[in-house]
Formats: structure tokens, sequence, C-alpha cells
């Protein structure tokens, strides 16, 4: 009976030691997966930043081309009215 009492507490040891290390790892598991979704979330920031940003740079490049367009039409359409008012 002693050696059955003895294989059962070393099967109970060998089980809370098991159990400790699996609490370890889902330690571990967490912090890396808050550090994931930390991560995650500042990518996402970066990424609308930036969006906005491209935006910009867009609508200021399609502006300069209308500026440009404008310009090349009054250089040529100025010095034809003036031509044919005079």
């Amino acid at each position: 009976v002693q050696n059955q009492v003895d294989e059962v507490i070393d099967v109970m040891q060998e089980n809370i030691t098991k159990v400790i290390e699996r609490g370890e790892r889902l330690d571990d598991l967490q912090d890396k997966s808050e550090s994931l979704s930390d991560n995650a979330t500042a990518f996402s920031n970066r990424a609308k930043q930036l969006r906005r940003q491209m935006w910009w740079r867009v609508c200021k490049m399609k502006a300069l081309i209308a500026l440009v367009a404008v310009i090349l039409l009054l250089v040529i359409i100025v010095p034809i009215v003036l031509k044919y008012h005079t």
C-alpha cells in the first residue's frame, strides 16, 4: 500500500509541475498576444495617418496641375485675343 501511495504522490507531483509549467506558458502567450495587439493598433494608426498624408499629396498635385493648365491656357488665349482685338 505504501508503494502505491508513493507512486500516487509522484504522479501528483508531476501533474502539479506540469500545471505550473502550463500556467507559465499561458502567461507568456498572453504577454505575446497583448504585445501583438498593441503592435497591430500602432500599425493601424500609422496606416491611417499615411493614407491621409498621401491623400493630401494627391490633392496638392491635382491643384498644381490645374494651376499649370490654367496658366498655359492664359498664355495661349490672351495673345490670340489681343491679336484679334487690335
